[in-house]
């Protein structure tokens, strides 16, 4: 395979056009012309990335910055999404994202970059779009910026910055795209009008949804088993990974390299530097002939709650916005109570309790893979870590169902959907205390 080939701006249009007519079928020296442009981002995707990752960590140490190449699939898909555009001048075939988090903390990062520019061995070019300020209608929220290097290469990298809440709403897009078969994240509401409200709705403050959206999310989590069908793919996931990272001892290393494919089994490496992170992605990168979703990530005090809540796409173990998922059922319960709503009542709490159980035995099987583990019992920082997981992770729950409960207050104009509840607290108690 000769990756070091130069082409020229008609052979790139000429390949697009080859793609196109019959993207099925591309021909193994269009992959490698593929491969050959996605090689060429190496040295621009290396210097900006270094140089935004110190400038990030000075702002937020908690953050986390990545950077990625994009799959061949994932460009030949552009390229049928965006007739007229040409392969080599696509504006994020690398990136690098900043995780940050908080949305004040993406900010202060935006204004520290723009002020600095002059001092950095690249510049900003085009438009800057802030998804923040004016989210994607599907609900999507980040900053994004192009740039370039000084020394003359034109090759644009991406740079993404965004909230820790935000990428916790994007990674879950991409599990239910992967999990339900749907493919939200490039077309949108056309692949299933229910999950993209779904997810648009999971993006909006809790306060801002009405009461008929509130009816709708708990009908869409009733109607697609959504919590126990993600709950059980990550529960699987969450022990067998958790062993390997224990098991690997990464957690005195910065620089992480993940790999995902087909399956969704995530392998991971860990490095104390980047120049060594930066070769081994390259060397996989090159020699990648399953095509597996590659990504460099850094993280100073790594430990395996951040870096799977990071890459819950990847390890499919975790995601925050989940919790959200229960909030908005709460809202519904409440409400359907509220309005007197007996027969939506009783749906939305058994739905509610349902996973409440569900989690319930999930966290009593990871307690018991912790009481197994020995590598991670005999480690004081493995131990801590875990352990404090498992305790934020009950306390999240109760914090909802304590708050809920208190809304759902004795009244004589409820006294029925009162009466079900208290039945069905009171056989939820006999089983799970």
């Amino acid at each position: 395979m000769e990756l070091n080939r130069e082409y020229s701006n008609k052979e790139y249009k000429r390949l697009g056009d080859r793609i196109r007519s019959n993207p099925k079928e591309v021909a193994e020296d269009d992959l490698v012309m593929l491969q050959t442009l996605r090689m060429s981002y190496k040295e621009p995707l290396a210097v900006i990335f270094k140089s935004i990752e110190k400038m990030a960590h000075k702002v937020d140490e908690n953050c986390i910055c990545t950077y990625r190449v994009k799959r061949i699939e994932s460009i030949i898909s552009k390229l049928l999404r965006y007739p007229e555009m040409q392969v080599n001048r696509a504006e994020d075939i690398a990136g690098c994202r900043c995780i940050m988090s908080s949305t004040e903390k993406v900010y202060e990062l935006y204004n520290r970059l723009m002020k600095n520019e002059d001092k950095l061995p690249f510049v900003i070019k085009g438009t800057i779009h802030d998804y923040i300020q004016e989210p994607k209608e599907s609900g999507y929220r980040s900053i994004h910026i192009n740039a370039v290097l000084k020394d003359g290469d034109n090759r644009r990298i991406e740079i993404q910055l965004r909230g820790l809440e935000h990428h916790n709403w994007a990674t879950l897009v991409e599990i239910t795209d992967l999990l339900f078969k749907t493919r939200l994240k490039e077309h949108g509401a056309k692949t299933n009008k229910d999950l993209y409200e779904f997810h648009r709705l999971l993006s909006l403050p809790e306060e801002s949804l009405t009461k008929k959206e509130k009816y709708f999310f708990a009908d869409t989590v009733i109607k697609y088993h959504y919590i126990e069908t993600i709950g059980e793919v990550f529960a699987r996931n969450y022990l067998d990974v958790r062993k390997q990272w224990n098991k690997l001892k990464l957690q005195r290393n910065q620089f992480f390299l993940i790999s995902t494919g087909s399956d969704g089994i995530p392998d991971f490496m860990g490095f104390l530097y980047f120049e060594e992170a930066e070769r081994a992605y390259f060397e996989r990168f090159v020699n990648n002939e399953e095509n597996r979703n590659i990504v460099l990530t850094h993280l100073k005090e790594a430990n395996f709650t951040k870096i799977s809540v990071a890459y819950s796409n990847y390890f499919l173990t975790f995601n925050n916005t989940l919790v959200k998922v229960l909030v908005f059922l709460s809202d519904a319960v409440t409400n359907a109570y509220k309005q007197h709503k007996v027969a939506l009542f009783d749906q939305y709490y058994q739905c509610f309790l349902d996973i409440i159980a569900f989690w319930i035995e999930k966290q009593l099987l990871e307690t018991d893979s912790f009481n197994k583990d020995n590598i991670a019992r005999n480690s004081r920082l493995l131990r801590t870590e875990w352990t404090n997981s498992i305790t934020d992770g009950i306390n999240a729950i109760n914090y909802i169902m304590d708050k809920m409960h208190k809304k759902l207050t004795f009244d004589p104009l409820h006294i029925v959907p009162y009466y079900h509840m208290k039945r069905k607290q009171k056989l939820f108690k006999q089983k799970y205390q």
